[in-house]
């Protein structure tokens, strides 16, 4: 009992330190919990919703069609085991309303997601259709009696459709039933390449759409008995279907792949905060160590009356946790409070309302996190400071703190580093991110100093108020330099989003000195091609590549196997980084292949010789030349052997070169591309993209294509871009609302450090009032310090925020970078002008009180 008496006797007389301590944690431990909740809301979310992805328990899907065999054995288990199914293929089509004006030449024409489903459709979810209501399972009979189609309301808008309008799918016209307007199939997917039409699974021969080579994915949807377990279902279906391209997935695994793209924002959001963090706890450090300077001689004092090092440490120990424990219970107060402000904002990114909250397994984990870097950080700080012999009583001058070894914060690097890899589940990123901080740190740190030294040396030649003020940066160095690196972290991060952003949106919007083609094409068939190049000689298009595409598999690399899916049952590691993921999902696809002589302008070679001769196979193996992000997730190197089944086929070649491919041309590219020889013969559709003058162009392309070839897929590559950036900008937002977080505890942090080192400056600021130095002239002196230090970050911010964002773009985007300061410099300036009258009005009200001197 007298240890706990004796603990908050001692708790109670640090008011100060703790009220500072638990502010600063707390707006930490803020960001930490705003990405966690946002995790928890999508996962929430999607877990709710999760059947109705797949419409069902389980799926059996595979994007090339299966053969009698597998058909067969699939079908004779799901009767043996009186399993009910429905059938379910997806596919793009140019879909085109029927002209009734016959004063119009062509009708226009747009790309649509066909979806053939079988009566049996769907087992979970639905579709709302305008002044109908919900569609649920049981009841899309109407959609199975006669060649009808639900659309979507945005496919309704473009072709000026309203229900009973005839719409041309393939051969076969359909009369529009319904105009869907909520879609629970589709929710949480992002963008579709195409609006949805829902139709007859009975229709679909009359259509012509499904050849040879047409992408497509091919799904059983499987409704499971209440008591049947997924998993072994899962199992015993794969022991069937041998061939792992053939994906078998549960609802929870279905919606693990639809959180993909949320979970990689996630990360990065994590990573922001985490540097939000660290910057909390450098003020934490810097005002932990003026209140332990403080403190050394009532430690002593302890001592001197029995108590041990041991138990002193006990006390700030325990005193350590409490302050932790309140901050998290603050900030997570706060968190609570302000997310259903913020709720609508976060549910943009997903298209859906998320129901943010912070489950007692999140707050755990956040509170283990906090606890770590507290003591990890400050910890050292405590152990030094209880070292103080009981002699330091009889001093007369200050006691100063023990000097810290810097092996004594190696835990905290590795924790740190840890947590880098663990907030973004990635090796790569986390220590990328890291590097790039300690770079960052180190570097400032060498130039902070021989600043310092250099002022300090040449002070002798400035003026009154440039002297002072040059010399008390190098005096006052510790408290200097927090102030600095807590600064240029702030701004550096808020020069990097705006840098990475700018870059990012111009690698999507531009337009490549206008060689990027406006119309994209896909699913040309090989019996077509002669006469699609017929019809663009005639009509006089600009077609701009045309390329083959061949469905293959990659078997071996160096004649090891590369398929390794884990399936339910299988033994997986806890932790799976985002690279793990990458590289399985690369192994276990199917891939296309292509072949050219000659690279187009959107590829470069980066590494080894590209082969544009026609090669020999009885000979030498054919070379390939492998796109260099997709070699690394396959783990694949120059001079190795690469072993592909291509319709049944298996065809070997080695690698010779790596490319980079500028992905955002919209040119027909490929990861994988064979020297010419050997593929020519294999079944093939084409990819084709082309070049338009005028809209009035681009209509008679789409209409011309429809009457053609309606089993082709036409993508307007406007429309996509726009798509895209319209997720990017709600993306990058977000990623911005927790940086401004992050520049917000900055500027706190600052300014509270700002302030304890203007304070110790009081009796520095009476020498000068005694010496007869007007109080307009002290003031000039201590603005003109912080001046010094707010330019010179300012300076380091733009180039480490630069430099940091070319890495970026290099390493993980394999694309340029675009600077733009328009943008970025506006803000850092607001920032260092924040600070600087902030510190100036300080400054003011110090020098006002006269009994400072």
């Amino acid at each position: 009992m007298s240890f706990l008496r004796f603990f908050w006797r001692d708790f109670k007389s640090d008011k100060s330190f703790n009220w500072f301590f638990i502010l600063c944690a707390s707006l930490g431990i803020i960001g930490l919990l705003l990405v966690e909740s946002f995790k928890i809301g999508v996962e929430e979310k999607i877990a709710k919703n999760a059947k109705n992805f797949i419409a069902s328990d389980l799926a059996v899907s595979t994007r090339r069609a299966l053969d009698q065999n597998e058909i067969n054995k699939i079908l004779n288990y799901l009767e043996t085991n009186k399993f009910t199914y429905a059938k379910w293929i997806e596919t793009y089509s140019l879909v085109t309303k029927k002209n009734t004006d016959n004063n119009k030449t062509e009708a226009f024409s747009k790309l649509a997601d066909l979806n053939f489903v079988t009566p049996e459709f769907p087992f979970y979810g639905g579709v709302v259709l305008q002044d109908v209501g919900r569609k649920g399972p049981g009841t899309w009979q109407d959609l199975h009696t006669k060649p009808t189609v639900w659309m979507s309301r945005d496919l309704s808008w473009e072709l000026d459709i309203k229900i009973g309008d005839e719409l041309k799918v393939g051969e076969l016209y359909f009369v529009v039933g319904g105009i869907i307007t909520e879609d629970q199939f589709s929710s949480f997917r992002g963008f579709n390449l195409a609006p949805k039409i829902f139709l007859s699974h009975n229709f679909l021969p009359q259509t012509d759409l499904i050849k040879f080579g047409s992408t497509a994915t091919f799904s059983y949807t499987i409704k499971l008995p209440e008591n049947v377990e997924v998993k072994k279902i899962q199992s015993e279906l794969r022991e069937i279907i041998t061939d792992k391209s053939v994906k078998i997935t549960g609802a929870e695994q279905a919606s693990e792949q639809i959180a993909r793209s949320l979970n990689l924002l996630s990360d990065y959001l994590g990573l922001i905060t985490l540097l939000t963090y660290l910057l909390s706890l450098v003020g934490l450090y810097y005002f932990t160590q003026y209140f332990l300077s403080k403190k050394l001689k009532t430690f002593s004092i302890y001592k001197a009356m029995g108590l041990k090092t041991s138990a002193l440490f006990k006390f700030n120990f325990l005193h350590l946790i409490v302050l932790t424990i309140s901050s998290v219970v603050v900030s997570t107060s706060l968190v609570v409070v302000f997310l259903p402000m913020i709720k609508g904002y976060f549910s943009q990114l997903v298209g859906e309302e998320l129901l943010f909250s912070l489950n007692t397994k999140a707050i755990a984990r956040i509170l283990s996190l906090s606890l770590g870097g507290s003591l990890l950080a400050l910890g050292p700080l405590f152990w030094g400071a209880l070292q103080t012999p009981v002699a330091t009583i009889f001093q007369d001058l200050p006691a100063e703190l023990k000097r810290i070894k810097f092996y004594f914060f190696l835990p905290l690097l590795v924790y740190v580093i840890f947590l880098a890899i663990f907030l973004s589940n990635s090796f790569k990123v986390g220590l990328l991110f890291i590097s790039a901080l300690v770079i960052i740190v180190l570097i400032a740190g060498i130039i902070f100093k021989t600043f310092t030294l250099f002022l300090d040396r040449f002070s002798g030649h400035f003026d009154f108020i440039n002297k002072q003020a040059a010399r008390t940066l190098s005096r006052y160095f510790t408290s200097s330099f927090t102030i600095f690196i807590c600064l240029l972290l702030g701004m550096t991060l808020t020069t990097f989003i705006f840098q990475l952003e700018g870059s990012l949106r111009q690698e999507f919007t531009q337009t490549y000195g206008d060689r990027r083609p406006d119309l994209f094409l896909f699913d040309l068939q090989d019996t077509q091609a002669q006469k699609f190049e017929s019809l663009v000689l005639e009509q006089k298009w600009n077609r701009t590549t045309f390329s083959p595409m061949i469905r293959g598999r990659l078997l071996k690399i160096n004649g090891i196997p590369v398929q390794k899916r884990e399936e339910p049952g299988e033994t997986q590691t806890t932790f799976e980084t985002r690279e793990d993921q990458n590289s399985e999902r690369m192994r276990n696809r199917g891939v296309n292949l292509s072949y050219r002589s000659t690279l187009s302008w959107s590829e470069s070679i980066v590494e080894g010789k590209f082969n544009g001769e026609i090669c020999d196979i009885r000979i030498n193996p054919c070379e390939i030349s492998l796109e260099k992000s997709y070699a690394g997730r396959i783990g694949a190197n120059i001079g190795d052997q690469l072993l592909f089944d291509i319709s049944g086929i298996e065809i070997q070649g080695v690698v010779s070169s790596f490319r980079s491919v500028k992905w955002a041309s919209f040119e027909p590219n490929f990861f994988i591309l064979f020297q010419p020889g050997v593929l020519e013969e294999a079944p093939k559709t084409f990819l084709s993209s082309i070049k338009v003058k005028s809209f009035e162009e681009k209509r008679a392309v789409f209409s011309k294509m429809a009457q053609n070839f309606p089993s082709v897929s036409l993508i307007e590559v406007s429309e996509l871009v726009r798509k895209i950036t319209t997720v990017f900008d709600l993306m990058a937002s977000a990623i911005k609302f927790i940086s401004f977080l992050s520049l917000f505890v900055a500027l706190v942090v600052l300014v509270a450090v700002s302030f304890n080192h203007l304070n110790l400056r009081r009796r520095e600021m009476g020498l000068f009032y005694m010496l007869g130095l007007k109080s307009d002239l002290i003031k000039s002196i201590y603005s003109r310090e912080f001046s010094i230090l707010i330019s010179l970050c300012f300076v380091l911010a733009l180039i480490f925020g630069s430099g940091l964002t070319a890495l970026i773009m290099n390493v993980i985007f394999s694309s340029e970078t675009v600077f733009k300061f328009s943008t970025v410099v506006p803000v850092i300036f607001a920032l260092s002008l924040t600070l600087y009258f902030i510190v100036a009005l300080r400054v003011k009200n110090l020098v006002k009180l006269k009994n400072l001197f």
